[in-house]
């Protein structure tokens, strides 16, 4: 069985807002405030407690700021700044460092051969003589051998070091004569050398060598 419909007692009353209120038969004061709340649209739940925090209304700590992370145009700005810095350390390295040809003379050895000009020096340090084709000089001579000896830089300094049978002679222009088989001599000023036999001025088969600093 349905309860019987409530009548509205009295006439209608106006609160502080101006809006109409009714007040039902037989309602508590209680009943009266929630009447009112439901009509002013507002819930019938408690104010909330405090033990929940809204998190956006909360500000920021000062002791504890956000981290500020880097953009792509800082990230560009640094880069050029390290390779600036890069050029510019390497550009004063090459200033303080000296050239090698600046810093000591660079020395070599000419060899005069059958119209032939032949360099010794630290970019072509070796040279090989003999009766072979695949040699740097070639001397189709008797008592030449097939490889009968090399010319090298080491130290600065010219080394003829004989590989033949018969031997290698050397004769400086100031009268100074070496000879040497199966060994070395340093080469010094200007002179001449005779495969197998002593060199001549004037021979075809005579080389020539001259020591200086290129």
């Amino acid at each position: 069985m349905s309860k019987p419909t409530k009548k509205l007692k009295g006439r209608p009353a106006t609160d502080e807002r101006g809006n109409s209120t009714w007040k039902w038969a037989g309602e508590t004061e209680v009943e009266a405030t929630h009447l009112r709340a439901l009509a002013d649209g507002l819930s019938l739940a408690g104010a909330p407690q405090d033990g929940g925090l809204d998190p956006y209304s909360q500000s920021t700590s000062q002791d504890k700021k956000p981290l500020k992370g880097r953009s792509l145009d800082d990230m560009r700005r640094l880069n050029e700044e390290m390779q600036r810095d890069h050029e510019a350390l390497v550009k004063s390295l090459r200033k303080r460092t000296p050239r090698k040809s600046d810093s000591q003379p660079r020395c070599g050895v000419r060899l005069h051969f059958d119209d032939r000009e032949l360099l010794v020096d630290e970019r072509h340090s070796s040279i090989t003589i003999g009766r072979a084709e695949d040699n740097d000089v070639v001397v189709t001579r008797e008592r030449v051998s097939r490889i009968h000896a090399r010319i090298e830089i080491s130290r600065n300094m010219f080394v003829l070091i004989d590989q033949s049978t018969n031997g290698t002679f050397v004769q400086t222009t100031a009268g100074e004569k070496s000879f040497t088989r199966r060994g070395s001599l340093q080469l010094k000023g200007q002179g001449m050398i005779g495969l197998g036999r002593r060199p001549r001025q004037g021979s075809s088969h005579t080389i020539r060598f001259t020591c200086e600093e290129v």
